[in-house]
């Protein structure tokens, strides 16, 4: 059983790590996702398993452990389809024309989970035709160490393509023995994976300016002090004109945030 002092505090440690944040309406949640890392510990009690966290967890890889549990991951490809006609209609050729005389583009999927979103835009920047011969760099980011190396693998289940043509599946995967489907070079050699915790301090120092960030569905896990520091990291980290696209879910209004809203024709999408 988890008392009520322990959900506290364990809560509380988990969210001064990773931004993740969850009340009372959740506890049920959190508990159930927590207890299979107490049981693989062979822990007693959720208290045991707190003190771990507090005081033997020296190098952070069991609170990492948690945190990935907690987190959802589940996605597809081409998730959120008007957000994704706004990038590939709308987006891509306005970017076209403003970086014609860099000939780069950058764009950032952050909260990517097992890579699905960034290999998406990826097919979107191939699919539209415009960026031939141009230096095209996509970093997919998440907290969990264990769905990046899923996304650096890039293999995935009949199930991630419910939402795909099939048409594009034929075309950038290439089917295994055991009925999944790997990424092809071509797609592969475009998207970069990276650990990133969008609180942190300097998270998105290294990883450089980018003229689209994807953010979606991630801020609807933090609280209003963390979603804040979020936010901060996700405007640093554009440059100036550069979009960012949320989720259908998820809105600045109630943030104080120096993003302007912008309507396009599929989808509505913030711009610094």
């Amino acid at each position: 059983m988890l008392r009520e002092k322990t959900f506290l505090s364990l809560r509380n440690l988990i969210y001064e790590a990773s931004g993740l944040f969850f009340d009372q309406l959740n506890r049920q949640t959190f508990e159930q996702r927590l207890r299979l890392r107490v049981e693989a510990l062979r822990f007693d009690s959720f208290e045991r398993y707190y003190l771990y966290l507090r005081y033997a967890d020296h190098d952070g890889e069991e609170l990492q452990r948690a945190i990935d549990a907690l987190a959802v991951h589940e996605t597809y490809f081409f998730r959120e389809k008007r957000a994704l006609q706004a990038f590939g209609q709308e987006i891509l050729p306005l970017l076209e024309r403003s970086n014609s005389d860099l000939r780069a583009l950058r764009i950032w999927s952050a909260g990517c989970s097992t890579g699905e979103e960034a290999y998406t835009l990826a097919m979107l920047v191939l699919e539209s035709g415009l960026f031939v011969d141009w230096d095209v760099k996509i970093i997919g980011s998440d907290i969990s160490p264990r769905v990046i190396a899923k996304a650096t693998l890039g293999r995935y289940p009949r199930t991630a393509f419910r939402a795909m043509e099939r048409r594009l599946r034929a075309r950038y995967f290439k089917r295994q023995a055991d009925g999944s489907w790997q990424v092809i070079p071509e797609l592969r050699r475009m998207v970069t994976f990276n650990r990133v915790n969008l609180i942190a301090e300097g998270s998105d120092e290294s990883l450089g300016d980018f003229d689209v960030i994807f953010c979606r569905n991630v801020l609807i896990y933090f609280d209003q002090r963390a979603r804040q520091r979020a936010i901060s990291t996700l405007h640093r980290a554009l440059r100036d004109g550069g979009y960012l696209v949320l989720g259908a879910a998820e809105s600045l209004m109630a943030s104080d945030t120096p993003f302007k809203l912008v309507r396009l024709q599929n989808d509505f999408v913030y711009q610094k």
